[in-house]
């Protein structure tokens, strides 16, 4: 097993110049990256708590997370499109000795001591800095949502870590010293499949900001000026990038392989992307943040399109097995899985066990094995039931999209007196909507064949994309509480 701050040192000895990270015009070579991290691992070497790194997309978050690793301490990233109060709760649940403030000093930290980029860049080291983390340790803690209310800290063991990033490395085709694009926040997990895989290759991570995913020609003008090789994104923000005409391989031809996961892939937004980029490997990878990022893979392929609508999520990669409940629930097992969550025993006795030695999660994502492959068939708490009848509502947005009428949907259950009692399909049209009753006849029919009645929304709203998370995700709240 490789350690990832062993593999750092190596290429700092080799290839010194080449840039590791890079934002707009921001740029850190490794040559930086390790003295800068060095800086900071000295500040924090004595601490017996994970430091907090609180900013957007700077390189100093890669910094961070450097020297985290080195000091032994572990890191919790909290980007700056979290709500204050949640950061709070964060920070407070985290109890960090440090704060590292990237955000040129936007929040009031009631925790902690903040070292911000100066004080880094003002420290001195006499000499380099020997990672201090054990493969037990945990590396970093990612807050997620809970039921209640209250952010949920998954904590991911560094074994966890290097373990994904060599399976990562071998399903990388495109070999060492590449331009990895990364969509997302830090305080998503979906950045780690770019942060370190990336890192470990001796490649360059390119970060794109909030700005980029709001402004489309921003993402443009970047994308132009920097030849990327690896895309890692959720689905949805492909789907947003592929309105961009340029985004084809005659236009960028140095863009040769794409990762996704957080979602869905839908096979039109895949089949678009294959037809843009015929040359290009695609992998559609499944998994939640308690089992570091993804445990499946498939490369999307002409035949696998042909074979599947809806997409397999793929085979599970090694070190990790799946199983099933008799409910249909997906098991993981195995070193991926996280250590649990962070002082909250209640949550992680519910859905954590051991057997034996093993690390089991419940993950409330249904699923089914055929053909040698994992599919993925929605969660089990997006289950409604609506006079008397009970319903997945993916199941019936995986219907709705392969209607040739819909680019992009989602179904909206509608509340009264805390009973649903209808559903409304918000709808990106794949076509000019002149009349609104024939559009929603057409989609309609196109559901008899494959829905019982009950099951159909009884309106449309047309939309001209859905919203998106903050991390790149739909975003559902937001929608259910405009139609709502």
């Amino acid at each position: 097993m490789k350690e990832i701050i062993n593999v750092l040192k190596s290429i700092v000895k080799e290839k010194p110049d080449n840039i590791a990270v890079r934002h707009t015009d921001e740029i850190l070579s490794y040559q930086e990256l390790d003295d800068l991290s060095d800086r900071l691992a000295y500040l924090i070497k004595e601490s017996q708590q994970p430091i907090v790194l609180y900013g957007h997309m700077s390189p100093y978050m890669i910094v961070g997370m450097i020297g985290a690793i080195k000091a032994g301490c572990g890191y919790v990233p909290i980007d700056t499109s979290v709500p204050d109060d949640r950061t709070a709760m964060i920070i407070e649940k985290a109890t960090p000795e440090y704060i590292l403030d990237v955000s040129q000093g936007s929040l009031d930290f009631q925790h902690g001591k903040v070292i911000t980029i100066e004080d880094i860049q003002n420290t001195e080291v006499s000499e380099p800095i020997e990672s201090r983390m054990s493969p037990e340790d945990v590396v970093y803690t990612i807050f997620t949502s809970g039921s209640t209310g209250e952010p949920k800290g998954v904590q991911i063991q560094y074994s966890s870590l290097i373990e994904f990033a060599e399976w990562m490395d071998s399903l990388n085709q495109l070999g060492e010293g590449q331009e990895w694009l990364n969509q997302a926040p830090f305080s998503f997990d979906l950045s780690v499949m770019a942060i370190y895989p990336c890192l470990f290759t001796g490649g360059t991570l390119n970060l794109v900001d909030k700005d980029m995913i709001k402004k489309p020609k921003l993402l443009n003008d970047m994308l132009q000026q920097t030849p990327i090789n690896v895309w890692v994104s959720t689905p949805s923000f492909i789907e947003m990038c592929l309105l961009l005409p340029t985004l084809e391989e005659k236009q960028y031809p140095s863009l040769k392989q794409f990762f996704f996961c957080g979602e869905i892939l839908p096979h039109r937004t895949a089949k678009a992307l294959t037809e843009r980029f015929p040359s290009a490997v695609i992998y559609n990878t499944y998994g939640p943040t308690e089992a570091t990022v993804a445990v499946t893979s498939v490369q999307i392929t002409p035949e696998i399109l042909e074979q599947y609508n809806p997409l397999p999520v793929g085979q599970v990669r090694p070190g990790t097995t799946l199983s099933t409940t008799d409910e249909g629930e997906l098991v993981i097992s195995g070193n991926s899985v996280s250590a649990g969550y962070l002082k909250n025993e209640e949550k992680t006795k519910e859905v954590f066990n051991l057997k034996g030695d093993t690390r089991t999660y419940h993950s409330g994502d249904k699923a089914k094995f055929e053909d040698q492959q994992w599919f993925i068939q929605g969660r089990i708490d997006f289950q409604i039931k609506m006079n008397g009848y009970r319903m997945e509502l993916e199941e019936i947005e995986t219907i709705l999209r392969q209607s040739e009428h819909v680019k992009e949907a989602i179904v909206v259950p509608i509340y009264k007196n805390g009973k649903v009692t209808q559903l409304i399909g918000a709808v990106v049209p794949s076509e000019t909507v002149e009349d609104n009753a024939e559009l929603s006849h057409a989609i309609k029919t196109d559901l008899k064949s494959s829905l019982p009645e009950y099951m159909i929304p009884r309106k449309f709203v047309w939309m001209d994309q859905l919203p998106l998370t903050s991390n790149g995700k739909i975003d559902r709240k937001k929608i259910a509480e405009e139609l709502n």
